[in-house]
């Protein structure tokens, strides 16, 4: 479409497009037209485009990461799919361009799945592949119908939105009571379990 497509960084794409161009490949886009690079303007030319790219570039994800975090600081969902233990319902509320977005809510048939892995951590002091074990043998299965995997169960402890806090990136919302599975001081204590099966973990490597 645009010749900064081909890459966000202002440096690599002039010479993305010039290394085609000395194989005798014709570099072109949909609204700029044909590139040149035969004369030092048409390379000077070219890299202070792509600097104004790259520019465009910042500014947007600037744009676009304060806007997230107005969005979970005002307890809306961000987008992307429902974590474990919740679910995605429209309740009326539109975006700025008038579309019906949807709202995050507990899923109460998976609440007590995540509730009961935590209290697994956190109480009991069980790492992620002991918990995925227990979960399995209780008949617990993930949404695919297959038995929790550790990396899932390790991912689930440190999300911080099963305390009812919704995140993006740094921004945090406060704690609200309607999406909270866990209290905070769980969630703090299956944090101190995870750093101890860590350390525990690095203590007894035999090489790095």
């Amino acid at each position: 479409y645009m010749m900064d497509r081909l890459g966000r960084i202002a440096d690599d794409t002039p010479v993305i497009a010039k290394t085609f161009d000395s194989y005798g490949v014709d570099v072109w886009s949909a609204m700029e037209g044909q590139q040149h690079f035969n004369t030092q303007s048409d390379n000077l030319m070219n890299y202070i485009r792509y600097w104004a790219a790259e520019g465009e570039s910042i500014k947007t994800s600037m744009r676009t990461k304060t806007r997230l975090g107005q969005i979970v600081r005002e307890g809306h969902f961000r987008g992307g799919k429902a974590p474990y233990g919740y679910r995605l319902e429209k309740q009326g509320r539109k975006n700025v361009r008038g579309h019906e977005v949807y709202e995050i809510l507990v899923n109460e048939d998976e609440a007590p799945v995540v509730a009961h892995i935590f209290e697994l951590s956190a109480l009991n002091g069980y790492g992620s592949r002991k918990i995925a074990t227990a979960l399995t043998e209780k008949g617990y299965r993930n949404r695919n119908g297959k038995p929790f995997h550790p990396s899932t169960i390790q991912n689930m402890l440190k999300n911080v939105l099963y305390t009812g806090v919704l995140r993006s990136g740094e921004s945090r919302s406060e704690v609200f009571p309607h999406l909270q599975i866990i209290p905070e001081t769980v969630f703090n204590q299956a944090q101190a379990q995870i750093q101890q099966h860590r350390s525990d973990y690095e203590g007894s490597r035999l090489s790095p």
